[in-house]
């Protein structure tokens, strides 16, 4: 379970915490509970979280103004944010949408729409990484290979070197078959 995506569902209401984590965990997700935005804020802040759940109408800080925050506050690292809200408004999904959320569904939502959604999105996050992870290593594996082509290091450098290239290498063939 250490490998698992983490996911904080942030709603006032503990039942719709409640539905939504038992969902998430059928799935085998890491589930973090907030039940209002100044909390989920505190989460993000001191958690790595792969994908945020968000309600919008909760006392204390709304979900407008934790997009908001997520938007402009550099503290917090990015992350994907699903709106999961009863208001149905389309003025709503677009300021939501606008202030940086990924996707919007309406209360009551579809189990079987919001299981595609939440792997769709942690799908595309970990293909992200992935080619974020490429692109380091092939830039390292590139200055690895000017240092060996010249040939002007001591021996256990060299041997260091070509060690580190070695692993570079794997490690793009590792990602390159996953991808």
């Amino acid at each position: 379970m250490t490998d698992a995506k983490r996911v904080l569902v942030v709603d006032d209401n503990e039942t719709n915490r409640d539905v939504l984590a038992r969902r998430l965990e059928r799935q085998a997700l890491r589930v973090t509970l907030a039940e209002d935005g100044v909390q989920a804020l505190e989460w993000l802040r001191t958690g790595q979280f792969d994908l945020v759940l968000l309600d919008i109408m909760m006392p204390r800080m709304n979900g407008y103004e934790v997009l908001e925050k997520l938007r402009d506050d550099s503290t917090i690292p990015p992350v994907p944010v699903i709106v999961v809200s009863a208001v149905d408004e389309l003025d709503s999904v677009v300021k939501c949408i606008e202030l940086g959320a990924v996707d919007y569904l309406f209360k009551p939502f579809n189990p079987v729409l919001l299981k595609a959604r939440v792997n769709a999105i942690l799908r595309q996050a970990t293909q992200t990484d992935l080619n974020a992870l490429r692109s380091y290593l092939e830039t390292i594996n590139g200055h690895l290979e000017a240092l060996i082509a010249r040939g002007a290091v001591d021996t256990p450098e060299f041997a260091a070197l070509t060690k580190m290239q070695d692993s570079t290498r794997q490690a793009l063939s590792l990602i390159n078959r996953r991808a």
